[in-house]
């Protein structure tokens, strides 16, 4: 299957807060291969943006569904018959996204969309533009993301304890060499408005300093 934007910011979204899992189907007699995103209420535009990716590519009609009693959502689907395609996508980034700078900003997107955050650290002692992070949570440092933002953005990386939690945050700076590349191929991509908004409102502060 081809690997195009939308699918490079799907595989993002399954990288960070969508999962695959297994189970045992006795009635069946088979094993049932299932595709899940679960989101809380702020992420509902990413999830939506991934409802309509799986019936583009894929013609799988989904529902967004409100869990009883929780301020969460669910997407819920079988894959059995698209684990050919999913089983390369499920623990690893696909070669098309690691050689491609415009597929790979696709996929960064998913993953700020899903596990990350856009902080605008107001330093107004020695900066008169205040610095933008974006940070990136998982289990364990990214090293793959790291060297692909190395290679594509041309901007340093560094890793962090999550205060907030036992993850690891893979960070970096939106730069002067690092800007384009969110300009261009990070934020066309993103669905979360907040985070839009704020990558935007750097960018614009980032080259407009006089207007702050």
């Amino acid at each position: 299957m081809k690997v195009d934007k939308n699918i490079a910011y799907f595989i993002g979204v399954l990288h960070s807060d969508g999962c695959i899992y297994f189970f045992n189907d006795k009635k069946r007699n088979r094993t049932q291969i299932r595709l899940i995103l679960q989101i809380g209420t702020k992420s509902i535009p990413m999830a939506l943006k991934f409802q309509k990716i799986l019936f583009d590519s894929f013609n799988r009609t989904v529902n967004l569904r409100k869990l009883p009693g929780r301020d969460a959502y669910k997407i819920q689907t079988s894959i059995n018959k698209l684990w050919d395609i999913f089983q390369k996508w499920n623990t690893s980034i696909p070669e098309e996204i690691t050689t491609n700078a415009c597929l790979f900003g696709a996929y960064m997107a998913g993953l700020i969309d899903g596990d990350g955050y856009v902080q605008i650290k107001n330093n107004i002692k020695d900066r008169r533009v205040p610095q933008c992070v974006i940070k990136i949570s998982s289990n364990e440092p990214l090293v793959q993301v790291r060297n692909l933002i190395r290679t594509h953005v041309g901007c340093e990386v560094y890793f962090e304890p999550d205060k907030r939690s036992k993850c690891i945050d893979t960070c970096f700076y939106i730069s002067k060499k690092s800007i384009d590349f969110a300009r261009e191929h990070i934020l066309p991509n993103l669905a979360m408005p907040y985070k839009i908004q704020a990558v935007k409102k750097f960018i614009l502060m980032k080259t407009e300093p006089r207007k702050i």
